[in-house]
């Protein structure tokens, strides 16, 4: 059942894989060892183990409807009720001296750190952004370096992510192709599987602002390979031809879902099915969101300097780098461009210095 769910969890990433909630025990925890909080994603709390290896740590596994992090946060089935709940349930001030919780930073735009601590008396830190970090978070009395506060999209990265948000889709059109196309089925395998690697391998490097953009770009190096050979070859090579149609075809819907996958990028698709009046598919809500909204130029990111406190929320937890602290110790809006509306900054920022308004037509 193990190796199912995490089999599950790899390649249907889009599913929810819940486990067991509650307090875990990792190595040999003792009244001062940190208490960390995740989701209940099945992957995600043993991947999460496994690298916690070695150390003693309690880990809070809080309720996300078996969601990722990051798109649990997104769609508030990891929220503030979920941490508060999974601190008082699990009852773990009783093993432990401090008060300190230390919390997912991807999970900023549905916890507020604020109502947790109103809640439960305890100290929110937030930890570094990849689950590798947190060793060294530790061992650096917990303090993340400006790296570990970022988001990236290495190779690894990609070919993880696409692997788990595609494949399902992939597996879809295989079967109908094992249905009522056939003889077309291996050309669709092949060619998907080649156009996924050269894809996602290289699209950092292909020119573009978004996904579908890169991904046009790429068929129209396919159409002029196409053109060359149907000069050079005519009609003698079928096989490479129906591969490189089949290329051109799938390679845009990769890149259309592709700023859903980066968390480096803004979606394409997630404002363009809100455009259309999709309310939300699964777990997942588009139509009348902020963040969608945001996206579609609806609202925009609004900073009222004479509101902040300094609490620097918004540097802490804002994966891209949009904020920073200036030498009075107040926010500053540094890189607009960079925001990919994930709203951890509006639901962070306690005195409502950052704002979402809507634009007036």
């Amino acid at each position: 059942m193990s190796f199912l769910k995490t089999f599950w969890g790899l390649l249907f990433r889009l599913f929810p894989c819940p486990t067991k909630t509650g307090l875990r025990r990792i190595g040999s925890p003792g009244p001062e060892s940190p208490v960390l909080v995740t989701c209940n994603f099945d992957l995600t709390v043993k991947r999460l183990t496994k690298i916690l290896r070695g150390l003693n740590i309690w880990l809070l596994v809080a309720d996300s409807k078996g969601i990722n992090v990051w798109c649990a946060a997104g769609g508030e089935e990891l929220n503030s009720h979920s941490v508060v709940s999974i601190v008082k349930t699990s009852e773990i001030a009783a093993k432990v001296n401090h008060r300190t919780l230390i919390l997912p930073p991807l999970g900023a735009s549905g916890i507020n750190a604020a109502d947790v601590k109103s809640q439960t008396g305890w100290k929110i830190k937030w930890g570094p952004v990849r689950a590798k970090d947190i060793p060294r978070f530790i061992e650096d009395n917990f303090k993340s370096d400006v790296n570990m506060k970022r988001v990236t999209y290495d190779l690894k990265e990609r070919l993880d992510t696409a692997l788990g948000s595609l494949f399902p889709f992939y597996l879809v059109g295989g079967i109908g192709f094992l249905l009522f196309a056939r003889h077309l089925l291996m050309g669709y395998l092949v060619s998907g599987a080649i156009a996924f690697v050269v894809y996602f391998s290289l699209c950092p490097w292909i020119p573009g602002k978004n996904g579908f953009r890169k991904a046009i770009f790429l068929d129209v190096i396919l159409v002029g390979i196409l053109i060359t050979t149907e000069s050079f070859f005519g009609r003698e090579d079928n096989v490479f031809r129906v591969y490189l149609i089949f290329a051109m075809i799938i390679i845009p819907l990769y890149g259309l879902e592709l700023g859903g996958m980066a968390s480096t990028m803004p979606s394409d698709l997630d404002p363009f099915l809100a455009r259309l009046g999709i309310g939300r598919i699964g777990n997942v809500a588009f139509a009348g969101t902020i963040r969608t909204e945001l996206l579609n130029g609806q609202r925009e990111l609004s900073y009222k300097r004479e509101l902040c406190k300094g609490c620097k929320s918004c540097a802490e937890i804002c994966p891209q780098g949009v904020w920073n602290m200036d030498d009075s110790k107040r926010a500053v809006l540094d890189h607009r461009e960079a925001c990919t509306a994930c709203r951890a900054c509006l639901v962070q920022c306690e005195e409502g210095a950052i704002q979402a308004p809507k634009v007036k037509a």
